[in-house]
């Protein structure tokens, strides 16, 4: 699932505050805040990019091996499809 593309879903709307993001979910009324490693991923998500290619961005910045940093981008990403803040693009749909 790593390759998996995702995009932002139409509902959320983002804004940037001291240097976090703030997603704001239009639909459910709830906010959700993103600290850097998560800013760089929905940046990146949003961009076009798969968790493999953010992480390859991110490695050189945290003391972490890129398979650990994956898993942990992989694991955000999951909890952002399931709260509905970002959705899977369908092949073909890029």
């Amino acid at each position: 699932m790593t390759g998996m593309k995702v995009k932002p879903a139409d509902d959320v709307h983002v804004r940037e505050f001291d240097g976090e993001l703030v997603l704001l979910d239009l639909r459910g009324g709830d906010y959700f805040g993103l600290d850097a490693v998560g800013k760089a991923l929905w940046v990146g998500l949003a961009e076009g990019l798969s968790v493999h290619e953010v992480a390859s961005r991110l490695v050189e910045d945290y003391d972490v091996g890129i398979d650990v940093l994956e898993r942990d981008l992989e694991a955000l990403r999951d909890k952002m499809l399931a709260r509905g803040l970002i959705v899977e693009i369908a092949e073909g749909d890029e």
